[in-house]
């Protein structure tokens, strides 16, 4: 009698620990090949189970302590959970994301499959909607406007809850290393430097559910638009004026678009025309854009290369003369 009562015991135990299954595991990798979890056999629920590809992480390349994911899991075309948040505690090439028992994603008890789609950075999406707002104006931080989505992912079930999300960049990224000429000015002349890029859109949304691109609302054609009309940006500028960094919406032209730098004390700003780089004619989704800039009294020398998002503007790297 005591070992049958020790069997319902383990039972009870092993059913409550199904129950209670929130965990998602995400390791860093790009590849869609993942042992998958299979799920035990019985009613009890089951959690969903995450192995996530990143092309690059949103912000460079590490999860950080308090990043989270948004997640919808839906029947055919009908949505039946929506955007559950799920949050990292750790830092690192890869992350454990948790939530509460009362946002846990379970699949449905009798088997059948489900489909899901994901997005960082979490945001409080209005309820029945999948339409993420995009609104790169503010640049501090970097990781809270750095739009990353995955496809969707289809044909889940209980048996099967190891979902792979590959997530990829929706936004551009602009990232400049900043030096002196040596001769004309010094490092401390970079200091307080102001570094800004013309004529950008700030808004424009994405549907996680439909993927694809994200939507630049245009002023031009939609009077209601009006307030996206295109502004100077200030990127984000380090104290010592030797690096900076955005993230601007793609755009398929950079027509009239500039980088402007202001050195502390001088009225005269540099400018440097990003259209007449051969490789920057435009901002491509995904894409990150890798400038060096040189500044004398005289102007400023511009290289470019690429790292870590897909190629912007090519391995080679580019070269333009600013007045």
């Amino acid at each position: 009698m005591k070992i049958e009562n020790q069997k319902k015991e383990n039972m009870k135990v092993n059913r409550q620990s199904i129950l209670a299954a929130t965990v998602l595991l995400l390791s860093a990798g790009c590849s869609n090949d993942h042992e998958e979890t299979v799920a035990p056999e019985g009613d009890g629920r089951v959690a969903l189970q995450v192995v996530s590809g990143i092309e690059t992480r949103a912000y460079d390349k590490t999860w950080e302590s308090g990043d989270a994911i948004g997640i919808y899991m839906l029947d055919g075309d009908a949505v039946e959970v929506e955007n559950r948040k799920y949050t990292t505690a750790t830092t690192g090439e890869s992350g454990t994301f948790t939530t509460d028992a009362a946002t846990a994603i379970y699949f449905p008890v009798n088997g059948d499959p489900r489909d899901f789609a994901a997005y960082y950075p979490y945001r409080d999406i209005a309820a029945g909607s999948s339409i993420y707002p995009v609104d790169v104006t503010t640049q501090t931080p970097q990781k809270a406007i750095d739009l990353m989505a995955a496809a969707k992912v289809t044909g889940k079930t209980k048996k099967d809850p190891a979902v792979a999300f590959e997530f990829q960049h929706k936004l551009v990224k602009l990232s400049l290393t900043v030096k002196p000429d040596g001769k004309s000015l010094t490092a401390a002349d970079m200091e307080g430097l102001k570094v800004e890029i013309t004529n950008q859109p700030v808004k424009a949304t994405y549907d996680v559910l439909k993927g694809g691109e994200v939507s630049v609302t245009n002023p031009v054609t939609t009077p209601e638009a009006a307030d996206n009309l295109p502004v100077d940006i200030e990127l984000l500028t380090n104290a010592a004026g030797t690096s900076a960094e955005g993230i601007v919406l793609p755009n398929t032209s950079t027509k009239d678009m500039f980088l402007r730098f202001t050195l502390k004390g001088m009225s005269q700003p540099f400018t440097w025309n990003i259209h007449g780089a051969e490789k920057s004619k435009l901002f491509q989704a995904g894409s990150k854009y890798v400038y060096t800039i040189t500044i004398s009294k005289t102007g400023i020398v511009v290289t470019s290369t690429v790292k870590d998002w897909t190629a912007g503007n090519g391995d080679g790297g580019e070269s333009g003369d600013a007045e």
